[in-house]
């Protein structure tokens, strides 16, 4: 894999281009962002570049060098565990030792670290003794979600490359290319990706990640029922897929999103869950302007408990029921 290959990203791939055609490679990089943006893969071909036997601003990919770096074994790039533990001072040890000794093959050794924030204080302060006399062959690159989870001194040695989640037109465009087989799916797709396209490759892929949200979709159709026993009895779907719950909530939000779009703009031009566009008419017929945009508020408030630490079951129970009695008029509006 090379740059060109790379959806996005263009100014990372610009300045680090550009660092090697000048020979202006720093001694540590953190690479920041969100989870599944990229960062490992441009790490991995930023090394690969590095190591290149061609001398390119990117792999050749059929150099000796390339071969052994696509199939993960060459000896002078190196990708610390990434296990979901944390990151030792024994790891960071190894590393202390073994940058010392010269590359075996290329002009630069790397080190690859997933998820920095990761490692231990003690662990960063191992780190950071490297830092301060770096061999001048040693390259290390550390990708974290927040830079801010390092240590002061780590970031005023490194060099900080900020990676920008994708504009929706990129991740729609991708998503058609690799999933030409959901074409009903994909503007739903790529908006929940929030820019990510990993996160967006990920949840096209996964089949737990449809059956949740038909599981929801179907908790939103019961709350049309007039038995308010009805939209309660789904409190063991909240509770069993607890650890998703800003997922589910974030599906409640959109659906009701789509809601307040057709009543307004009697169009669905802009809607998200287009794919269920037969079971949005359904309830956008027996609901209001006034009433999507108050449960709306409702699922927000409860994102907002949830985070504070609040009762999660009385918040889910209070959601399921003002929402339900929203639907059905039985809320005082004095009381809204």
């Amino acid at each position: 894999m090379n740059f060109n290959q790379l959806i996005g990203q263009q100014s990372v791939i610009q300045s680090l281009r550009k660092s090697i055609e000048n020979n202006r490679i720093s001694h540590a990089y953190i690479f920041e962002g969100p989870h599944g943006i990229g960062k490992k893969t441009v790490a991995s071909i930023f090394a690969a570049a590095l190591t290149c036997e061609a001398g390119y601003t990117e792999p050749c990919g059929v150099c000796r060098s390339c071969l052994k770096n696509e199939s993960g074994n060459h000896p002078d790039v190196k990708i610390l565990d990434e296990n979901e533990g944390s990151i030792g001072i024994d790891a960071i040890r190894e590393l202390q030792k073994d940058i010392y000794i010269r590359p075996y093959e290329a002009a630069k050794k790397i080190y690859i670290i997933p998820l920095a924030e990761r490692m231990t204080i003690q662990a960063q302060n191992g780190l950071l003794k490297v830092l301060e006399e770096p061999p001048e062959y040693g390259v290390m690159i550390l990708t974290a979600t927040s830079s801010a989870l390092l240590l002061e001194t780590i970031l005023s040695r490194s060099m900080l490359v900020r990676f920008r989640i994708h504009p929706y037109h990129e991740v729609e465009a991708y998503l058609k290319k690799k999933h030409p087989e959901m074409p009903e799916e994909i503007p739903f797709l790529a908006l929940f990706s929030g820019g990510v396209i990993g996160r967006a490759n990920e949840i096209a892929a996964s089949n737990e990640f449809k059956q949740m949200r038909r599981k929801v979709t179907e908790i939103i159709l019961i709350m049309l029922d007039i038995d308010e026993l009805s939209v309660l009895h789904t409190r063991a779907f909240f509770n069993e897929h607890k650890n998703d719950i800003n997922m589910i909530l974030d599906f409640l939000l959109l659906w009701f999103r789509d809601i307040l779009l057709m009543k307004e703009l009697h169009s669905d031009n802009m809607v998200i869950n287009i794919d269920m566009d037969a079971n949005l008419r359904r309830f956008a017929q027996k609901v209001s302007s006034y009433t999507a945009c108050k449960i709306i508020h409702i699922i927000i408030d409860t994102k907002k408990k949830i985070s504070m630490n609040a009762n999660y079951t009385l918040a889910i129970e209070t959601m399921l029921i003002e929402s339900w009695e929203e639907i059905h008029g039985k809320r005082s509006r004095s009381t809204v």
